[in-house]
């Protein structure tokens, strides 16, 4: 399991609470479409992703990521959700400034 915490400064848009969840939603979605393009779908056994989203005075960000296999594909699972993790946080980033710009 990976847990990740990243502080940005872009400088945020105005966000609803409608917006923080959908935001939360896509952003866990694209993490798990990362993870499935790195491994065969079919040798994961769990995936559980989980992204946190809480706005005070800045924009917290917590990715946590499990992941397990049915079989050893030789691959670094705690690597792999770093990196997951880092894309997340990066697709969040291009999001947000796609929302402030608009």
């Amino acid at each position: 399991m990976s847990i990740m915490k990243q502080v940005v400064e872009i400088g945020l848009p105005i966000l609803s609470e409608e917006d923080i969840e959908q935001l939360t939603e896509n952003c866990e979605e694209e993490i798990a479409r990362f993870i499935f393009n790195q491994l065969p779908e079919k040798s994961i056994e769990e995936l559980a992703v989980s992204c946190t989203l809480e706005m005070d005075s800045e924009l917290d960000v917590d990715i946590e990521i499990a992941i397990s296999q049915k079989y050893d594909t030789e691959q670094d699972l705690d690597a792999l959700a770093e990196a997951a993790s880092e894309h997340g946080l990066k697709w969040l980033e291009e999001r947000l400034l796609e929302m402030k710009s608009d």
